[in-house]
């Protein structure tokens, strides 16, 4: 089983467009070496992530991201184990975030789980985002 996690939090300008070439880039760097692999959405002023791998590493790169200046009000909005990998081989894929679809795909995650496939589609189409499929929470 793999640890999936998906994290929503506030941009904190620190270095302005650079900030996203800069997550991206030291993503890619250090995240294929610790077994991570995952998707960066940004865009209306938040970061949506989606990480995936061994629970320890997922929960040292949690706490990287907590202590970064450039996140503020992390919350995490699914922590789910998943049979595979979605993002298989991407140690930091890369999307555009419409801002109205981050209140749909949170509201879609508060007492339900989504398929990381269909947040990673969701997450530049408010369309889609309002479609989205609701996995009831085993009880």
């Amino acid at each position: 089983m793999v640890r999936q996690v998906c994290i929503l939090s506030t941009a904190r300008p620190v270095e302005g467009e650079l900030d996203v070439q800069n997550i991206l880039l030291q993503a890619r760097t250090n995240n294929g070496p610790q077994g991570i692999t995952g998707m960066l959405a940004a865009g209306g002023g938040f970061y949506l992530q989606i990480i995936e791998g061994e629970a320890g590493a997922v929960d040292a790169l949690i706490a990287r991201m907590q202590a970064d200046k450039r996140h503020e009000n992390l919350r995490i909005l699914q922590d789910i184990e998943v049979a595979e990998r979605d993002f298989c081989g991407c140690p930091m894929a890369f999307r555009n975030l419409a801002g109205e679809s981050v209140g749909l795909i949170a509201a879609h995650l508060r007492g339900a789980w989504l398929p990381a496939r269909e947040i990673a589609a969701a997450v530049g189409n408010p369309a889609a985002a309002a479609a989205l499929t609701r996995m009831p929470l085993a009880a």
